[in-house]
């Protein structure tokens, strides 16, 4: 296995050597839980320097951007908001308008904040679409779209880039949910099908420490410039045990890793496939007409009366499975690697016996969230003076926070967008928390 930061670190836990730097730990696992302590290490000669990218911690991104199929990678312990917010740093001047998929994370919208950037949303995430709207903004040079999207929707990547290329513009791609990609029979990451630039959490889908993600690149960005702004977003101490477990996925992920991944992308497609033979639920599928993530499960359980906040508590209470999301309309799970074909029939079965509680009618369709109502710039929302009221309350005031359901944390209210009675009506029929205060504009706010 060429792991060699993950090797290296191992090596030195193994010399006994007595640590005269930080962590504080050195290197002694205080419980079992601090297993990771051994490898913590900072930034000594052997180890390497994350932000002027030596040692064995180049070899690793070296083999990463390989893996992945990127001209370059670079490792992230801030996760993939410290990629979002280095990576619109490198492709938008401060002040400069962007194309933003408005299905996007709030981290997005924290970065516009501090980069004074300004937002023309795009609501398909498609090539036409982001043709449209570059012909009729000529002076946007950067694209941001997610892909996958929470619930699994994979976007014509190849397509946009070469729509991005034809107007001068960069495609950033967010793809925080896809790092699995390569290793799971889905291709390379989005810098293999054009994308200029893209984020992937590696603790989201691979086996990796939390925090732990990585910036992708093509060959227009200076390394040393990536590094520069990726140390601006992250800490100055970023974690070598964070890091060595990228490493170690990706090397895991090249061998055995990737068969066990394969295997759980055919046990999904069998799954999905029961599901809609049952014609109860409905897991979203390849004959929806959508290129689908392999490994994610989306299932409605809306369209047979089944509110899905209920079925997740019902999975949690009565089967102890515990999925990564659950909303009015569906329940959403991630697969990896990590799981076991015994985990798989558990999770069937379950779903299956949840059919007992379907109703008579499908619920109502909540719809999409109503369009923006855009008063003033993000940064100017976020940094002006503000006060907090019940959102119940907040109506026709001027947000100055992100209202964002979380998970998946996609805002459908930005910082300087307007809260109308449209979008206070929305956020009740997804039972949002309309008691829980929140921090609108001090100047106009009326008490709703």
């Amino acid at each position: 296995m060429y792991a060699p930061l993950y090797h290296t670190l191992c090596t030195l836990a193994q010399q006994g050597g007595v640590r005269m730097h930080m962590p504080g730990h050195k290197g002694r696992a205080m419980t079992p839980l601090f297993s990771a302590a051994a490898i913590d290490y900072t930034e000594i000669p052997p180890t390497g320097n994350l932000y002027t990218g030596e040692g064995p911690i180049a070899q690793a991104e070296e083999a990463a951007a390989a893996a992945w199929g990127a001209e370059h990678a670079y490792f992230l312990t801030g996760g993939s908001t410290q990629g979002i917010m280095a990576s619109l740093a490198l492709c938008a001047a401060p002040g400069s308008t962007i194309l933003l998929d408005r299905n996007t994370h709030r981290s997005f919208f924290n970065a516009m904040a501090l980069l004074d950037l300004h937002p023309v949303y795009l609501y398909e995430a498609t090539a036409e679409h982001i043709s449209a709207a570059l012909a009729q903004h000529p002076e946007i040079q950067t694209v941001c779209i997610t892909s996958p999207t929470y619930y699994g929707v994979i976007s014509d990547i190849a397509a946009a880039a070469a729509v991005c290329r034809e107007h001068g513009a960069k495609l950033f791609v967010d793809e925080a949910h896809g790092a699995h990609f390569p290793f799971a029979g889905a291709g390379s990451c989005a810098i293999g099908h054009g994308a200029s630039i893209c984020v992937c959490s590696a603790h989201k889908t691979l086996p990796a420490l939390g925090s732990g993600a990585l910036l992708l690149t093509d060959s227009s960005f200076s390394p040393a410039a990536v590094r520069e702004k990726t140390a601006m977003f992250g800490t100055s101490s970023p974690s070598y045990a964070v890091m060595a477990s990228i490493d170690w996925a990706r090397a895991y992920l090249e061998g055995e890793g990737g068969r066990a991944y394969r295997r759980c992308a055919g046990w999904v497609h069998q799954l999905r496939t029961e599901i809609n033979r049952r014609n109860v639920f409905h897991a979203l599928s390849s004959e929806d007409g959508l290129a689908l993530d392999p490994t994610r499960l989306t299932v409605n359980t809306a369209r047979a009366g089944l509110d899905g906040r209920h079925a997740g508590a019902l999975l949690e209470q009565q089967f102890q499975i515990w999925p990564e999301m659950d909303n009015r309309d569906c329940i959403v799970c991630i697969l990896t690697c990590s799981d076991t074909e015994t985990d798989i029939d558990r999770l069937s079965d379950a779903l299956k016996a949840l059919e007992a509680h379907a109703g008579n009618a499908p619920l109502p369709p909540c719809g999409a969230p109503p369009e923006p109502d855009i008063c003033c710039s993000v940064r100017s929302a976020v940094f002006s003076p503000r006060t907090s009221v019940p959102l119940k309350k907040a109506g026709g005031s001027i947000s100055a926070v992100s209202i964002a359901p979380y998970p998946p944390g996609v805002p459908v209210v930005a910082p300087g967008e307007r809260i109308t009675p449209s979008v206070l009506s929305y956020l009740t029929q997804i039972g949002y928390d309309m008691s829980a205060p929140i921090s609108v504009l001090s100047k106009g706010v009326q008490s709703g």
